[in-house]
């Protein structure tokens, strides 16, 4: 059809079918260019699917191309740009992800809708999210080429709530800031009365052992447990870890900060690796696997089965290796900030000097040797009285007879074949 025929026409956009009959009864979104028709899938096959792809793609060239005022300028479409440029780059961005998709998936249901714009933020409707968010909520939304289908019975913490205002605040000041809205608003924080707690939970050498023995079955999830285990690093950064361009095998020291990820105030530290460590980390870089992604539902499985109480997250062994440490009379406390990543300054002189200097922090590195050790003792000993059961296809259950991850070691955590 024509675009004098088409059923929806935006501008210089309209629905249509490609002439040359490829992607058979799938709406596209025509556009002219020169004497052609340039042709954009919608994925859609019904009129008014394809309609609301079309307002959206119209929507976001609209946010790119020119200075809007709040009144004019769409949410959506910032969230949208927001994760394009900036957010998918981030070190947390699966964290940046769901929060995007999340609040959009929100202004679906609520009272302000798809096409809210920047002054619908206001005080009460981040309320309505925070209502949302808290209590028993669910969603079905497309983002990016992948469907998610998200129930929550019971609702989420205060701190997930203020995690999602936070990126949804940096997306709509991304926009000021790239002069796309004309200003941005306040947009506020929780209240205190809903901000969760600040998590004390501190593991046992005992629960630490059997998450080492569980993830031990799981190559990728041991190697992200691993690194905690002797770095203390942020579960980010464990994500997006790659031994070929962060561990140094000359000086044998590893720079915990993300190839590429801008450097925050959470600073990542370079630290000399344990020897036990070693072995793991030569084994990684030779054979290469995963590198980034979530590890939020293997966590969530491991936990129900080891029964593990649900406030164990992957970054309460980072809480449990730093309690232990300070607790630990002689490692000086200067070797645990820097370790942490806690102070911009010792972080910056670890950054210069470490590869040249590693025995700095000997005394970190004696006492994260001596915890891997124990934990190793304990998962050896706990290996040797279970076998991991597990829920395959079916809901049968599968019993896990050997690790994945110890293929030419006596125990994935024994680092008995590194000599260095």
């Amino acid at each position: 059809m024509s675009r004098d025929t088409s059923p929806y026409i935006v501008g210089d956009y309209w629905l249509d079918f490609r002439r040359d009959g490829k992607a058979e009864g799938i709406w596209q979104i025509a556009t002219p260019r020169g004497r052609t028709v340039v042709y954009r899938s919608t994925r859609k096959r019904t009129l008014d699917a394809a309609k609301a792809v079309l307002d959206a793609h119209v929507a976001e060239i609209k946010a790119l191309s020119t200075r809007q005022a709040p009144t004019d300028a769409g949410v959506a479409p910032i969230l949208i740009t927001y994760w394009k440029e900036k957010g998918r780059k981030a070190v947390n961005n699966d964290q940046t992800s769901r929060s995007l998709r999340t609040f959009l998936a929100f202004l679906l249901q609520d009272q302000a809708g798809v096409n809210a714009v920047v002054t619908d933020l206001t005080p009460a409707l981040f309320e309505r999210f925070r209502e949302w968010r808290m209590g028993p909520h669910a969603f079905d939304l497309e983002w990016f080429g992948e469907t998610f289908d998200y129930r929550s019975e019971t609702g989420v913490a205060g701190a997930t709530v203020q995690r999602n205002i936070n990126d949804v605040r940096a997306a709509v000041h991304y926009a000021a800031d790239n002069m796309r809205i004309t200003h941005a608003p306040r947009i506020p924080d929780l209240g205190e009365e809903y901000k969760s707690p600040p998590r004390e939970r501190v593991l046992t050498i005992e629960e630490m052992a059997r998450i080492g023995w569980y993830a031990s079955h799981n190559l990728d999830l041991f190697r992200f447990v691993a690194l905690q285990f002797a770095t203390a690093v942020r579960p980010q950064a464990a994500l997006k870890f790659d031994p070929r361009t962060q561990f140094n095998e000359r000086f044998g020291f590893i720079d915990l900060q993300p190839e590429a990820s801008k450097q925050t105030k959470k600073r990542n530290a370079v630290l000399p690796a344990i020897k036990p460590l070693r072995a793991v980390l030569r084994k990684w870089k030779r054979e290469g696997g995963a590198t980034a992604g979530s590890r939020k539902t293997a966590w969530r499985i491991m936990r129900r089965t080891l029964g593990l109480s649900a406030d164990v997250h992957p970054k309460t062994i980072r809480h449990t290796i730093a309690t232990m440490l300070y607790e630990d009379e002689s490692v000086p406390e200067r070797e645990v900030v820097e370790m942490l990543g806690h102070d911009g300054k010792l972080a910056r002189t670890t950054k210069i000097y470490a590869k040249y200097r590693p025995e700095r922090m000997r005394n970190v590195v004696r006492a994260l040797t001596t915890i891997w050790r124990a934990v190793h003792r304990e998962a050896k000993a706990f290996s040797a009285d279970h076998l991991l059961t597990t829920e395959g296809q079916g809901g049968r259950n599968v019993v896990v007879k050997r690790s994945a991850a110890s293929e030419d070691l006596s125990h994935p955590m024994d680092g008995g074949r590194d000599r260095d």
